[in-house]
């Protein structure tokens, strides 16, 4: 299993537009991604502009289908126009 931090940082005033696209892609691949065991989209409590994915997957196989996906390509297409800063992408692994 792979687990997935990834942090995003809208710009300012985007971020009701970039929370909405983030619980659109978030339905998206839970509703279409087989491989996909989680993915939800949290606000964090202290400040409105920082959005974090929480994601696992059962394989690499499962990441890499989530990557090359038509939603997950369409909302990074989106999130250009809403980021203050490129995602921070942090990949786990159980102890």
């Amino acid at each position: 299993m792979i687990t997935i931090l990834a942090g995003l940082k809208a710009q300012m005033g985007k971020e009701t537009e970039l929370a909405e696209a983030c619980a659109l892609l978030a339905n998206e691949v839970r509703t279409q991604e087989e491989g996909n065991l989680m993915y939800i989209a949290h606000v964090t409590a202290n400040d409105p502009t920082e959005i974090i994915f929480v994601e696992k997957y059962k394989d690499e196989q499962a990441m890499a289908d989530h990557r090359h996906s038509a939603h997950f390509k369409e909302a990074g297409s989106k999130f250009k126009d809403l980021l203050a800063a490129p995602p921070a992408i942090k990949i786990l692994k159980e102890l």
